[in-house]
């Protein structure tokens, strides 16, 4: 029915007249307001109602794309972070081959110092009975030796610790720009929920 409040407050105030025996005309008009004024704010509350579901359907709408724009980014993100992953591998791959060549040169060198060390004692010992003095000597030289093995394990202990340390340095780098990187997406979403 197409009826204004208007009409419809005088045709319900029409038919109470008729239906009822009437004492006060003002108190008939007063009840008619009263009932179409509870009757228009329920409309209005179902219009009210009717644009809150809009407006909160636009709104999960715009968080979703939201949403979508976000894991897009930690998308980018992520892809960043394997790319300086896959480089620090292959850093650290690089530089374990060298310290393993430099290994091996130190095998060789000391492999050499045995063999040569074995070749003296070889020809030494045809002549130890006579030459005691000059085996001292080479006993000294063979304490030379192991003073200088000494140092070389003590050098590679120490290059040991340094990546050790480097390692260390790398892996807090990474979890500082992990923290960062969450910190601002959490500052970004946020700032994005605000808005």
């Amino acid at each position: 029915m197409g009826l204004s409040m208007e009409q419809y407050s005088e045709l319900l105030e029409t038919e109470l007249e008729e239906a009822f025996e009437v004492k006060s005309k003002q108190a008939l008009r007063r009840l008619t307001l009263l009932l179409t004024g509870n009757f228009l704010s329920r409309e209005e509350h179902r219009e009210s109602l009717e644009i809150l579901r809009t407006d909160i359907r636009s709104l999960a709408e715009a968080m979703k794309r939201g949403f979508e724009v976000m894991e897009s980014r930690f998308a980018a993100v992520d892809k960043r972070f394997e790319a300086i992953d896959k480089r620090f591998e292959d850093m650290h791959q690089l530089s374990e081959s060298r310290f393993e060549a430099m290994e091996k040169r130190f095998e060789a060198i000391d492999k050499r110092f045995e063999d040569m060390h074995r070749l003296i004692e070889s020809r030494f010992e045809a002549v130890d009975k006579r030459f005691e003095a000059v085996d001292k000597r080479f006993e000294a030289v063979d304490r030379r030796f192991e003073d200088m093995h000494r140092l070389i394990e003590s050098r590679f202990q120490a290059v040991d610790r340094r990546f050790e340390d480097v390692n260390k340095r790398f892996t807090m780098m990474f979890a500082f720009i992990t923290v960062g990187f969450t910190l601002l997406s959490s500052v970004i979403l946020i700032s994005g929920y605000l808005r």
